[in-house]
């Protein structure tokens, strides 16, 4: 006689492993190329259209000879931040024509992340023109941080004050996976910390080339 509390849960157990594996860094469904990061065949992605630090109306959709980078950080950020914005600089600067490919910074703290500190940011790591970083009120940024799985922790009990200053710079938990978006700006590859530069930068060059 058939098992059929038996069959059900093996049935459960493979359909659990399956969806381990196909959201395991480097997994690949056929007919794809080999990425070193997690391929995301179905992302439905919302066009957003924002501006940037220079004025500049940023969108991650349209059409771009190469492909986009797409990251969230905050300028007070002291830990996971700098470690993502230098895995993104090495990442380009193994590339032919690092210039080439846009990079678009979404803030997770629209009310600390203010003209001064993204424009200090933006000096203390050098990034050039290609460079786009995005801020402004929460009801903006939130449906971009929705589309892209990002659910920043905001405590709005602590006020931006002299006194509570050094505060500011802890108040926001939050993720920061970078995403390479492809020529139409559909979000094609997922890169979580750590970021290996190498890893990031072959994937960006395969992406490049289909």
């Amino acid at each position: 006689m058939l098992n059929v509390h038996g069959y059900l849960a093996s049935l459960l157990f493979l359909t659990i492993c399956f969806f381990i594996l196909i959201s395991s860094p480097g997994f690949n469904y056929p007919g794809e190329p080999e990425y070193e990061g997690t391929f995301l065949s179905n992302h439905k992605t919302s066009e957003f259209s924002v501006v940037d630090h220079k004025g500049r109306t940023t969108t991650n959709f349209g059409r771009n000879e190469s492909p986009s980078l797409l990251t969230f950080l905050f300028t007070n950020c002291t830990d996971v931040c700098p470690i993502v914005t230098s895995s993104i600089r090495r990442a380009l600067a193994l590339l032919e024509d690092p210039k080439e490919v846009r990079v678009i910074v979404v803030s997770v703290d629209p009310e600390g992340d203010t003209e001064d500190s993204v424009q200090k940011y933006i000096s203390k790591w050098s990034l050039g023109d290609n460079w786009s970083y995005v801020t402004g009120p929460e009801e903006l940024l939130q449906p971009i941080w929705e589309s892209y799985f990002v659910n920043p922790q905001l405590d709005h009990s602590v006020k931006n004050t002299l006194n509570n200053s050094f505060s500011m710079k802890y108040r926001v938990t939050h993720t920061s996976p970078v995403y390479i978006l492809d020529r139409l700006g559909k979000a094609k590859i997922l890169h979580t910390n750590p970021i290996d530069p190498k890893s990031l930068a072959g994937d960006i060059k395969i992406l490049r080339n289909k």
